[in-house]
């Protein structure tokens, strides 16, 4: 029988200042280690997601219980009890931002993110952010080894161009050279 246990864990409340340390709290109470974490705030709402390592007489059930029991009646709280990282679903590959940018309609997310289903590109990380009359919608993604970038950059083009939008996708490198402030050797060396 292992020493520990591990754990995957998401908290969702509005936001307000010091929730992460009070999860963060709850944590080191149960003498848990935080492996990976992101953190973000979506439309005024605290959002969390972390691994974290425990003794492993410290259950799912007890760690959900410590954080209800800290954190406010409207906080949502998902706790499971896993013994290693899942195998990624695809094969990695380079990793790429695309870019669309348009007005805000119903089915645009579900477009973009049909779009990288039909060509086998695994979204990473996602952000939406409104800028004025427009949203842009930036995503981290994975190419399959095997995708000719090229044949998928111009069907991308293509594609959200008939939904109303303006899109790109370029290699993260590229990405990070072209917006970001500081020395190109110091970027591309990350």
């Amino acid at each position: 029988m292992p020493d520990t246990s591990r754990h995957i864990i998401a908290v969702l409340l509005p936001d307000r200042v010091g929730a992460l340390r009070d999860v963060t709290a709850t944590i080191v109470k149960l003498n848990g280690n935080i492996a990976g974490i992101r953190q973000s705030i979506v439309d005024g709402f605290f959002s969390l997601v972390f691994t974290s390592e425990h003794p492993a007489m410290i259950s799912s059930e007890q760690i959900r219980k410590a954080l209800a029991a800290q954190l406010e009646p409207e906080a949502a709280i998902v706790v499971q009890s896993y013994a290693s990282r899942p195998a990624p679903p695809l094969a990695s590959g380079a990793r790429y931002v695309a870019m669309t940018r348009g007005p805000d309609r119903p089915g645009t997310i579900h477009a973009i993110s049909a779009f990288f289903v039909e060509h086998g590109i695994n979204i990473e990380d996602w952000q939406v952010e409104n800028e004025g009359a427009d949203v842009i919608y930036t995503a981290q993604v994975s190419l399959p080894e095997s995708a000719d970038f090229r044949r998928i950059q111009e069907a991308f083009r293509k594609t959200m161009t008939a939904h109303g939008l303006t899109a790109s996708i370029c290699h993260e490198n590229i990405f990070r050279a072209t917006n970001e402030i500081g020395p190109i050797k110091g970027l591309l060396g990350r």
